[in-house]
């Protein structure tokens, strides 16, 4: 398994880039599997690993994320783990890690871009207890991309002229993704969450052509529920302290 650093800070350009290690566990191993992360988060923080630190969410389809901000693609390159390797030694790292073996059926990395121009009243996603999320993918028709992201600020400007308090924020694919819009909602549960989407939707009104023109672009389209696990992600003192 491998991770990248990741920054609860957000920066003030329009695109910041994250990378994501995406597990799919098996569900018999789900406990086996998440005591081993269990033991990997504990492990950084033991050690006190400035160079790695990561958020963790756990979806509906047995998968599980692991969120990293990075500044640019050069970061791909580094080993945020090499220090706490050589603290423990590489027996003691590899025979941590080998807890996964056996646990997931596959795993990929990818970088996702997030689009605070096509977000929508996204601040409250970082709020303490707020860790339920739901996840929308949009996978757009190959040569409509243009027209996607221009489908994409209608309804962020749809939902900011009917005054909508729910936000979301929402990130294109990068590398290893299809081309993609995929949209993140919050809430503290699912159940806060499904009675805030039904005042949603009355608030907004009448979305039938924009959701007309908004399927006419979209090759595919995915749905997730998921949580974000504070007990198995970490983030180094240091960089808490400056938040």
């Amino acid at each position: 398994m491998y991770l990248m650093i990741f920054t609860f800070s957000l920066q003030a350009q329009d695109a910041q880039k994250f990378i994501v290690h995406e597990d799919v566990v098996f569900p018999s191993k789900i406990a086996a599997y998440e005591a081993a992360s269990k033991v990997f988060a504990e492990t950084m923080e033991k050690h006190e690993a400035t160079d790695a630190a990561f958020l963790t969410v756990s979806l509906d389809d047995n998968r599980y994320l692991y969120v990293s901000a990075i500044a640019d693609f050069a970061a791909l390159d580094s080993n945020p783990f090499k220090k706490v390797s050589e603290a423990m030694g590489e027996d003691a790292f590899g025979k941590m890690m080998s807890q996964y073996d056996g646990t997931f059926e596959s795993h990929k990395n990818y970088v996702i871009n997030l689009s605070h121009d096509l977000s929508y009243n996204s601040n409250e996603i970082i709020m303490e207890g707020v860790n339920f999320r739901h996840f929308d993918y949009w996978y757009v028709t190959p040569g409509k991309w243009k027209e996607a992201k221009a489908i994409a600020k209608e309804w962020k400007d749809l939902y900011a002229s009917k005054g909508v308090e729910q936000g979301y924020r929402v990130y294109t694919g990068g590398l290893g993704t299809e081309e993609l819009l995929m949209v993140v909602s919050w809430a503290k549960s699912p159940e806060e969450f499904y009675s805030q989407r039904a005042k949603n939707r009355e608030a907004l009104g009448d979305i039938n052509d924009i959701m007309n023109r908004t399927m006419a672009l979209t090759r595919k389209r995915e749905s997730f529920d998921g949580m974000i696990r504070p007990e198995l992600s970490y983030q180094p003192k240091s960089a808490m302290a400056e938040n």
